[in-house]
């Protein structure tokens, strides 16, 4: 949060924009809560858990047809 609303902010005249990302964590906290920390977080969790399925599923799926690839290649020498 702290990172994102710094680009964000990058007026110096702002009274509200942030010095550093210590300045930036007690803004929040004070101003928001401890909560306030963290917004925009369900976002970030449904993407690595949409991440890490595309990727296991993948994973299976390629192994599975690497494996089929083989066989189908030994069975072949074998032929000859």
């Amino acid at each position: 949060v702290v990172k994102s609303r710094m680009q964000l902010k990058q007026n110096e005249n702002d009274p509200n924009s942030y010095r550093s990302v210590s300045d930036g964590f007690r803004k929040i906290a004070r101003t928001e809560g401890v909560a306030g920390l963290y917004k925009g977080i369900q976002a970030k969790l449904l993407q690595s858990v949409l991440a890490s399925a595309f990727t296991f599923a993948f994973k299976e799926e390629f192994y599975t047809s690497a494996v089929w690839l083989l066989v189908l290649l030994r069975l072949r020498e074998a032929s000859k």
